[in-house]
Formats: structure tokens, sequence, C-alpha cells
């Protein structure tokens, strides 16, 4: 059974700028799922007060992210951020879903390259006090497969979200 990536990964395709927003959620509720069937490029251009930071860190490597977070109900929280690679000026996207019982972390380098969560590995990542984090993370980069590839070592994901949008993009949707 193939795994589909949830409809975000697809916003970063083209020139989309991005920043950062969210909230804090805590608890558990039914999950969301992204339609898997959206693959249109979506440009999005968030104001400065909404901007919320965050690294995802795989591996050695460090990535710093503008996010902008989304929450449609309690423990239900949306990350898509903006950023480049350490080093370079090549850019990055991160998508962090942090949603009961489907988490997954994903970044994009140069629109091409998806380094993301490992499918085999228990994955937790929690939401507290606008805090979304999680460590002991398993990575791949990917093959074309989700969550399948060379293994990358283990990674953790920190988003600090200061605001949050009250709705989640139109590409996900409640079960």
């Amino acid at each position: 059974m193939q795994t589909a990536r949830p409809a975000a990964i697809f916003l970063f395709t083209g020139a989309a700028l991005f920043a950062a927003c969210s909230s804090s959620g805590e608890g558990a509720s039914a999950p969301i799922t992204p339609d898997s069937t959206i693959t249109t490029t979506v440009d999005r251009v968030v104001a400065d007060d909404l901007a919320s930071s965050g690294q995802v860190t795989i591996g050695e490597t460090q990535y710093d992210f503008a996010f902008e977070c989304f929450t449609e109900e309690e423990g239900q929280v949306l990350a898509l951020g903006v950023g480049e690679e350490p080093g370079s000026a090549i850019a990055t996207q991160a998508v962090v879903q942090a949603f009961s019982n489907q988490p997954y972390v994903s970044v994009v380098v140069g629109g091409e390259r998806i380094l993301e969560l490992a499918l085999e590995a228990p994955v937790e990542l929690f939401v507290q006090s606008g805090t979304i984090s999680g460590s002991a993370l398993r990575f791949v980069d990917s093959q074309g497969e989700v969550g399948v590839g060379n293994s990358l070592g283990l990674g953790a994901v920190s988003v600090n979200c200061e605001s949050f949008a009250p709705d989640l993009p139109p590409e996900y949707s409640s079960n």
C-alpha cells in the first residue's frame, strides 16, 4: 500500500512566497487528512505579524524556516515554512503536520530533493503552548515513494507558533 504525501508538499512548486504563523493546541481529536489529489501551486504572502520561526534538524544539518501555522481544531496543527539550505542560497520548504495519528515532517530542497520521515519508524510530534516539537525522528532522502529512501539519520523539529490562522489551507479536509 502506497502512502500519499500531504498536499502541502506540492504548495512549494514554483516561486511561492511564504512566511509564518500559528497557535497552540493540546489534546487529541479526529485525524485530518490531506487531499492527495491536489498538486497545484499556491502563492501565499503572509503578514509579518503572523510569522513564526522554527527548525528542522536532519542528521548534522539544521534548516531554519519562517513558518505559517494553521489550526482547525485543538491539537491539529499544520506549519508550512520557507528558508534556505544552510551554506547556500538554495530555497527550502518545510511541512510539519502535527495531526493526531498522522504526524508528518518533510524538507524540500531546491524544489526537487525531498527529505522526510521514514515510514518504518514510529513518530510522535507534540503541540504544547504554541510549540510543535519532536525528537529522535528518523529521516530518509525520499526516492519517489513516500517515506522510503536512503537513511539520513535522526533529527528533530521545533516550531514556535506565535500566532495561527484559524482554518487549514483548502488542500486539507477533516475526516
